[in-house]
């Protein structure tokens, strides 16, 4: 099990490493072992074959003796089997803490890149790269079950309300040294994520048949005893042949009326069940080990109180669920086929099923949610694990503000991320942000969202400390044309803008604009862009925006409440070197040039 040692708890990665090299030690031992069940088996196999020659054909020993080596095989085949788990257990945890270190490493090749939940109109995910490769959400998503990974997307693309955000950091702050809980989560079911889709489970939960009479279970579970007594009675003499005959006859003739009757329903709901008995053992285990957990902090008392306790608990529901499956799936046995006919075994079953889903399917949504937003709440404490530095954002209740110390960029190696102080609120409501070529403009932008988004999810930020109130974010970071759609870039980036001009018409807006209109001439440039910022303080809004356009840094000095700051290389010939340290004031100087002569195209253009 983790433990974490003092050092442990300040570096991350020693506690991977070592647990990592723990683990694959056992995984080793766990296959040494299983080898050696395996070869045990072989020589029991070989010992039965002989004793049971020496005891049938040549009469030399006892037949005992033979039938002894069943039981030694059937505690090896055990051992065997459970060995075997262990070991997938062991790779499932191997796996865990790769994913851990690879977080650490920013090798993103290795991590889940969330591309399924890209939103190709969202107002900032594409913008400030919240999914895909090299983005955030492969920082902070280390759970398991699909539904835990769609909580978390939909937290980074939902702000969450303040109160909300606080029980989220109480909730966050008593997880981040119980490593424990998510290594137990991480061991159960098989190695593979587990789906948990939320849509299937609300498609079963919500799929319409009608019910059955409330005579029908009562009726089937008559017919099926009818047809175990009569045999009874022939072998004990209290029926003759004849009687039997005419007797079962009639029965199993009622028998099929009846499931005939039902026969639409019931093949109804026994196809639904394949993905259930996939999915039910690793949720029944999950269930199990959060029920076990005792908690303080008040989000995690609500969570677990969906779970209950004792013979109302979740885990409880879902292992006879589980039981009803696992018994009507037996009809599929050879041995069992025809019996389960004459028993009427399917449509006892599926009447059974049905009834289990309309007592506690709604109860089996709460739970999924409930397991979802509890492994998100994981995900997110070892994130604040795997960066103790970061800290707990204050949020404000005056809008609109924005105030950062040590603001720096989350996807960005901490050793190497250099970090800028920023404030905007009621005398600097936006910044102006000029710089040469590769200095850090976007980069800074995406810093201010990222962590504006890591603020509203209810997560650490790359902070030093941030003051920050509740606010909209929208951005035109990353504007991309469209042929199919018949849209250039300036038309995306112009909609866009549009946009959150229309957003803070409904409330504090935060805005953020990466070489604002760029697809066109300087002089309509700066008109426009001074359109658009009036609009966007007219309405109370706070926010920066990049250019490369000098001209656009007049619109600061023009009665708005702005600022210009800048990025700057060191302007040295034949050589690029940035500080990425945000300086006030406009850029004095430019590398365009710097950046064409490094490349040789100023040679290229002397050459005939």
């Amino acid at each position: 099990m983790a433990s974490l040692t003092d050092e442990e708890l300040v570096r991350p990665s020693h506690f991977y490493a070592r647990r990592s090299d723990e683990l694959r030690v056992a995984a080793d031992e766990s296959a040494a072992r299983y080898s050696t069940y395996t070869q045990f088996l072989i020589v029991l196999g070989l010992l039965a074959c002989v004793a049971f020659y020496l005891s049938v054909f040549a009469k030399r020993l006892p037949f005992w003796s033979a039938i002894m080596i069943i039981p030694a095989g059937a505690l090896v085949v055990q051992q065997r089997h459970r060995c075997h788990l262990r070991s997938v257990q062991l790779c499932s945890l191997i796996e865990y803490y790769d994913k851990g270190a690879a977080r650490l490493a920013r090798k993103w090749d290795l991590l889940d890149s969330g591309d399924g939940f890209i939103d190709q109109d969202d107002f900032y995910s594409r913008d400030l790269d919240l999914f895909g490769q090299g983005s955030l959400y492969q920082l902070l998503c280390s759970a398991r079950t699909h539904i835990a990974r769609e909580t978390l997307a939909h937290w980074m693309k939902a702000p969450a309300k303040r109160e909300e955000i606080h029980a989220r950091h109480e909730a966050i702050s008593e997880l981040r040294p119980r490593r424990e809980l998510p290594e137990l989560l991480a061991a159960a079911g098989p190695m593979q994520v587990s789906d948990f889709r939320p849509e299937f489970f609300k498609a079963w939960v919500a799929e319409t048949s009608s019910r059955f009479p409330i005579w029908a279970p009562l009726m089937a579970f008559l017919l099926a005893l009818a047809v175990i007594i009569l045999p009874i009675l022939y072998w004990s003499g209290f029926m003759g042949l004849q009687t039997l005959r005419v007797t079962l006859g009639a029965l199993l003739f009622t028998e099929a009326i009846f499931a005939a009757t039902f026969r639409s329903r019931v093949k109804s709901i026994l196809e639904s069940l394949g993905t259930l008995s996939i999915e039910l053992p690793t949720m029944r285990e999950l269930l199990q080990i959060v029920e076990r957990e005792q908690f303080s902090s008040s989000k995690l008392k609500m969570l677990a109180d969906h779970f209950g306790r004792g013979r109302s608990a979740a885990s409880g529901h879902i292992r006879r669920l589980l039981r009803l499956i696992r018994l009507v799936e037996q009809r599929k046995n050879e041995w069992f086929a025809y019996p389960s006919f004459c028993l009427l075994w399917g449509t006892q079953f599926a009447m059974a099923i049905e009834r289990w889903r309309r007592l506690h399917g709604a109860q089996m949504l709460e739970w999924i949610a409930a397991m979802g937003e509890l492994e998100a709440l994981i995900s997110l404490s070892t994130y604040s694990y795997e960066h103790p530095a970061d800290s707990f954002p204050e949020l404000m209740e005056k809008t609109p503000v924005f105030e950062a110390e040590g603001l720096g960029h989350p996807l960005l190696e901490e050793s190497t991320c250099v970090r800028n102080d920023l404030i905007l609120g009621d005398t600097v409501r936006f910044l102006i942000v000029s710089g040469s070529n590769m200095s850090g403009k976007s980069t800074f932008l995406r810093a201010i969202g990222l962590n504006a988004v890591l603020a509203y999810m209810g997560a650490p930020v790359r902070c030093t400390k941030l003051r920050l109130s509740s606010l909209t974010i929208g951005a035109a970071v990353r504007m991309q044309d469209s042929v199919v759609d018949g849209r250039s870039h300036f038309l995306a980036e112009m909609q866009r803008l549009r946009r959150m001009i229309e957003e803070a018409d409904h409330g504090p807006l935060l805005f953020l604009a990466d070489e604002i209109m760029s697809g066109t001439n300087s002089h309509d440039r700066r008109i426009a862009t001074e359109w658009v910022i009036k609009a966007l303080m007219l309405r109370g809004a706070i926010g920066a925006i990049t250019t490369h356009d000098l001209a656009l840094t007049e619109i600061a000095t023009n009665g708005l409440p702005g600022r210009n700051v800048c990025f700057e290389d060191s302007g040295e010939f034949g050589s690029l070197s940035f500080d990425y340290r945000l300086r006030q004031g406009i850029l004095s100087r430019s590398n365009a040039l710097n950046i064409a002569h490094l490349l040789g195209i100023d040679a290229a253009a002397e050459r005939h």
